[in-house]
């Protein structure tokens, strides 16, 4: 094992959900960790309970209840928060970013178990990314639930009755578990604490429930689909079958048979898409993929990988009477458990066991004490279904403490009025404003890049491996490019030459700003040139010729250079223009070079100072010019332009007068 590996696993599992965490518990049950070491990389500490989310929504549960520490239900597991960033088949390492101050970490294993779950994709439907409501983490119920409280309490201060209707008109786009559950929730919600707004009138607020098929919640069967959808009627919340969204903007959705919908907060519960790891690794062969999911057998083994398992949503499973597996709880649950039993009996060279669970059947609550479930291929419905509901969940819950927590919440709540206490999470902000001290470490090379900096006051000096500065990035300039649109990962270390302040603009941000704006695009990429490794400048100064690595600048520049003086009028810089066409031109006063003219400048000057302008050059506005001393060695002088990101340069001499000037292609004259 190298020194860049800093850990080693037994069985590495990647995802912190039910699959994974099954799995983990598994392993250890069976052998322990004395004996094998289990790592666990999530990009959470915590399992989240994703049923009970839309009870968070509607203020049923507080959050921290839904949630688990991973380190405490999976005991002697080594839990890693973090995010894969690259996943190595071949030599078995992955690397990972824990975050903004951690170094990348690279670890090994021997098993890997691949639970990351499914990603995320809202592209599809124009405005959707930017104005919906996920329902995915406790974050995101936490965000729903107080834009619903903000949005109550917006309302409560609006004279206009039609101003309110809008400003409360809530939309659920999909008619899966998760939106019918969370549109219940909400219509629960306004309903218990509307009394308490006295300018809210009744009927004011409204639900929409969006579905592309006939009926809600289709795999329970045609009539629980049909129970449900009349329970939500009868409960006030607004269905729409058989449509789809087709845009959403910040104050509409716009569904595919032309109707429009006024509403301020909308919540998508649908855009499943394949996690971003596991659909890198299945592009470049790694990984056999199908729709961007895993392929699996029945034993949990990716097919034709030897010690890779996988299972949860980012597989297709293959069911034991036919099909494929839902992407359900209980069946991640029993997943796991069987990669974890079979991991084992690997280990042990013993005969791996098939997956043969069929499902025990589908509950979902839809508000108001009332929900639907099948069960051993027995329906049922209303209260009834309620208390199944709470009661199967209630025993999922890992932890002894979790359902003590819970039990008490359920209770409370049939007793005493909603939470309608404002609490709105803080998120972290695209922009961010940081202090360094002289001498403080930004950066240093081989870190995750997470940021683009620019600085508002002082000074930051970029080195590369070998200590030799490559910028001093002082007030009004910026860095970080490079690893942003590169691989993501410092090549260079950065530190506080002094007293400064920067604004670090996140990567995501950073990624929208240059794929929106294309002249951001040309910049940064323009910037990035200037921040060439040794290994790149010594590749270009070996291109050059023997005998011009040998000389200096003042034996490879052009002597013969059109400069102007800086008394002349700009009338008579265009004469020049005419006789000596170049797009930039040195000027001096007595000799010495004082600032480069540009020919478009020149011309710009005229157009807005009339043609018969006789303004001196000095008066005009000259870019600073970029010099070299004649007697710079051209291995240096390479270096310096690449660092610099200029392609030519102003050779002087000590008293800054002017020699000559060199540009990129003197030197590769004669190239090898």
């Amino acid at each position: 094992m190298t020194d860049s590996i800093s850990r080693h696993f037994d069985v590495a599992i990647i995802g912190g959900g039910f699959a994974g965490v099954y799995c983990a518990q598994q392993v250890l049950k069976r052998v322990g960790s004395d004996r094998l070491r289990v790592g666990i990389i999530a990009a959470e500490n915590h399992m989240v309970f994703q049923p009970m989310l839309p009870e968070v929504v509607g203020g049923s549960l507080s959050p921290q209840h839904v949630v688990n520490p991973i380190r405490m239900i999976c005991d002697g597991a080594d839990v890693l928060k973090a995010t894969v960033t690259h996943l190595d088949m071949m030599a078995r390492v992955m690397t990972l970013d824990g975050g903004r101050f951690t170094p990348a970490v690279k670890v090994s294993f021997d098993h890997l178990m691949l639970a990351p779950g499914a990603g995320v994709d809202l592209s599809r439907i124009p405005g959707m990314s930017e104005h919906a409501y996920l329902m995915r983490t406790v974050g995101d119920a936490m965000k729903l639930r107080a834009a619903i409280i903000s949005r109550m309490e917006e309302a409560n201060l609006i004279s206009k009755a039609q101003t309110r209707k809008e400003m409360l008109s809530f939309v659920i786009v999909g008619g899966g578990y998760s939106g019918v559950e969370t549109a219940g929730q909400i219509q629960d919600l306004i309903a218990g604490v509307r009394r308490y707004y006295d300018n809210i009138g009744e009927g004011e607020a409204s639900v929409t429930l969006i579905h592309s098929g006939e009926r809600l919640l289709g795999m329970l069967g045609d009539r629980l689909g049909d129970y449900t959808g009349s329970c939500l009627a009868k409960m006030g919340v607004n269905l729409i079958f058989n449509k789809r969204v087709r845009a959403v903007t910040a104050r509409t959705v716009q569904l595919n048979d032309g109707t429009t919908i006024t509403s301020h907060l909308v919540v998508c519960t649908v855009g499943n898409a394949p996690h971003p790891l596991i659909k890198a690794i299945g592009e470049i062969g790694a990984v056999p993929t199908e729709r961007g999911k895993l392929m699996v057998e029945p034993t949990g083994q990716v097919k034709g990988l030897e010690k890779v398992w996988s299972a949860g949503d980012c597989a297709v499973f293959p069911k034991a009477d036919g099909g494929c597996c839902p992407e359900t709880a209980q069946f991640a649950m029993r997943q796991g458990a069987l990669i974890g039993d079979n991991i084992v009996a690997s280990i042990r060279k013993q005969p791996l066991k098939l997956f043969k669970f069929t499902g025990l059947g589908e509950l979902a609550t839809i508000g108001h004490r009332k929900a639907v479930a099948m069960v051993m291929g027995l329906r049922f419905s209303g209260i009834i279904a309620w208390f199944m509901w709470r009661s199967v969940y209630l025993m999922k819950l890992p932890g002894l403490d979790r359902k003590l927590r819970v039990m008490a919440e359920w209770t409370f709540e049939m007793f005493f009025p909603r939470d309608i206490n404002l609490l709105t999470p803080s998120f972290t902000s695209p922009l961010g404003e940081m202090h360094l001290e002289a001498g403080d470490s930004l950066f240093r090379c081989g870190e995750p890049a997470q940021s683009l900096y620019a600085v508002k006051k002082g000074c930051v000096e970029i080195t590369d491996a070998q200590g030799q500065l490559v910028k001093s990035a002082v007030a009004g300039e910026h860095f970080g490019e490079r690893a942003r649109m590169g691989d993501g990962i410092w090549r260079f270390d950065a530190t506080a030459k002094e007293s400064s302040e920067l604004v670090a603009i996140d990567g995501s941000t950073f990624k929208t700003l240059v794929k929106s704006i294309g002249s951001l695009e040309a910049l940064f990429k323009s910037t990035a040139q200037q921040y060439h490794l040794p290994e790149e400048i010594q590749k270009t100064v070996d291109a050059i010729s023997e005998t011009t690595r040998q000389a200096t600048a003042a034996d490879v520049m052009t002597k013969n250079v059109t400069s102007l003086e800086a008394s002349i009028s700009v009338q008579k810089a265009v004469e020049e223009f005419q006789l000596h066409p170049h797009s930039t031109y040195p000027v001096t006063e007595g000799g010495k070079v004082i600032g480069l003219l540009r020919r478009s400048v020149a011309y710009d000057w005229l157009k807005h100072h009339g043609l018969t302008c006789q303004d001196p050059l000095k008066n005009l506005p000259l870019t600073t010019p970029f010099c070299v001393t004649g007697d710079m060695p051209v291995p240096e002088l390479v270096q310096t332009l690449m660092r610099t990101g200029v392609s030519k340069a102003v050779v002087v001499d000590a008293e800054n007068h002017l020699l000559g000037m060199v540009t990129v292609f003197d030197l590769l004259k004669g190239a090898k």
